[in-house]
């Protein structure tokens, strides 16, 4: 039964924005409503009911600004100390801006069962890969969480009483990178007027194998539905849902084989010379953590008119790994040199405590009157939406060798939405034509991350010792096509 309900999702902008123009107008929530294609990423228990097979194309651009941040020390001239010759490293933040398409598609199949798939795809990429260092401040949760497509196929059924059930497997890709490669460094005799390094020192450079794998991961997905009027016409208009979808994310596994020749030539009365190195290195990344989820929500249709939801959502971010890498495993061999594994020191420690939150919205929706411009294109209806969501920062505390960046979202949404009859339909079939408009506006809650001003340079710290702001806000608008087919 569980591979019969399937649902597959990649976390994307969904997680932050929400999945279709209907429910990104009501700031995200809806996950009792029946939307069809807006119902797969959040609760593919509720696509049964949909009378019609549904198509839905849209467009939605996301960009976020942030609080300036100071200039902060780092080796910028790499010379391989952090000190007053190093010119200051501006930071910005200036995040990419995404644009991207949501595609959506519904098959009910008889009275009782229902399928769909959706997908979001950035029209910049698939996917980006990105870590980033622990000691330059950074926006965790915003800087790449948006730099990726996402999947998602689900299905549910509906025996009786108006409950439907559904779930399934979420899938996520895990990537493995192997690098082989030969290094030679050899130094040469010099001769009369050779005056600097490169006359005296060859070096070659031998890549063997590159090799790069996506292996899919699995994680479980169940939801529930129930249209309680159904079941008890007194409570008509009411709809209750949840959903459950467990962790995932992208671990990239990172297989460094790299053997160093370093040696001499024929140099006056020395024979030459080899030493080589073998170093094996292994990284572990993992990249755009997505922590289970638990979905509950309610909604309430008055007289067909007005509709108000209520959701609320509990993120299990104590379970994130951070995208910092880390040394997972290193050896190096050579002619009487050998480092074992465990004896080198991580390059990126951190100590980050994370909490679950728990992250209420609101939202309601106002149907106008319907009205009739021509014949063709039957009866009008216009709906006018906006919806209201707090997300709290899971962020508790960070030592002092992270600069994590991070605060209280509160979000604000708007939606338009205009509903007609196919006017190409053929004579006798009815079916609906929708195109709809959102707007969010998310306000990322001013702070400070004081990390005081060390008496010599640090990386990380702010030149100036002052405190490094937090705050700034995301805007995202789009429009959506829907066609009942």
């Amino acid at each position: 039964m569980t591979l019969f309900f399937v649902a597959a999702a990649v976390a994307s902008p969904m997680e932050f924005y929400g999945f279709g123009a209907r429910k990104m107008g009501r700031a995200g929530g809806g996950v009792a409503l029946s939307e069809g294609p807006e119902s797969i990423l959040q609760n593919p228990a509720a696509l049964p009911g949909q009378t019609h097979p549904q198509l839905s194309v849209g467009f939605v651009g996301v960009d976020s600004e942030f609080l300036p941040i100071p200039a902060v020390w780092w080796d910028t001239n790499r010379d391989g100390e952090v000190n007053s010759a190093d010119p200051p490293l501006e930071m910005g933040p200036d995040y990419d801006p995404v644009q991207g398409l949501m595609v959506g598609v519904t098959r009910p199949i008889g009275d009782h069962f229902s399928f769909g798939a959706g997908f979001f795809l950035p029209t910049d990429r698939l996917l980006r890969l990105q870590t980033f260092e622990p000691q330059l401040p950074t926006y965790f949760l915003y800087e790449n969480r948006a730099q990726r497509y996402e999947l998602s196929l689900g299905a549910g059924v509906r025996p009786k009483w108006g409950l439907s059930v559904g779930g399934g497997v979420q899938v996520i890709p895990r990537a493995r990178y192997r690098l082989s490669a030969t290094l030679d460094l050899q130094v040469q005799e010099a001769s009369e007027g050779d005056d600097s390094a490169d006359d005296v020192l060859a070096v070659g450079l031998d890549v063997h194998a590159m090799e790069l794998d996506l292996v899919p991961g699995f994680a479980p997905m169940v939801a529930l539905h129930w249209d309680a009027g159904e079941a008890l016409p007194a409570l008509d208009g009411l709809e209750i849902g949840a959903s459950w979808r467990g962790d995932a994310g992208l671990p990239v596994d990172v297989d460094i084989d790299l053997q160093v020749n370093a040696g001499t030539g024929a140099i006056g009365d020395l024979d030459p010379t080899t030493l080589p190195l073998v170093a094996a290195l292994s990284l572990g990344v993992f990249d755009h953590y997505t922590p289970s989820q638990l979905n509950l929500g309610a909604a309430y249709t008055f007289a067909d008119t007005f509709l108000l939801t209520a959701d609320v959502k509990r993120t299990a971010w104590d379970e994130m790994t951070p995208s910092i890498a880390s040394v997972t495993h290193l050896t190096v061999e050579g002619s009487g040199l050998a480092i074992e594994d465990g004896s080198a020191e991580d390059g990126n420690p951190y100590s980050v405590v994370l909490e679950p939150t728990w992250s209420p919205r609101v939202g309601a929706e106002l149907r106008l009157p319907r009205f009739t411009l021509w014949p063709r294109w039957g009866e009008w209806e216009i709906d006018v939406r906006a919806g209201f969501g707090f997300e709290p920062s899971p962020l508790v505390s960070q030592s002092s060798a992270t600069a994590l960046l991070d605060g209280d979202r509160t979000l604000f949404a708007v939606g338009l939405g205009f509903e007609h009859d196919d006017p190409f339909r053929k004579p006798g079939k009815e079916r609906r034509v929708r195109l709809d408009g959102f707007f969010q506006y998310h306000i990322v809650a001013a702070g400070s991350l004081d990390r005081g001003a060390p008496e010599e340079p640090t990386a990380g710290y702010s030149v100036d010792g002052s405190a490094i702001p937090v705050g700034g806000h995301l805007l995202a608008a789009g429009v959506q096509w829907g066609l009942e087919y």
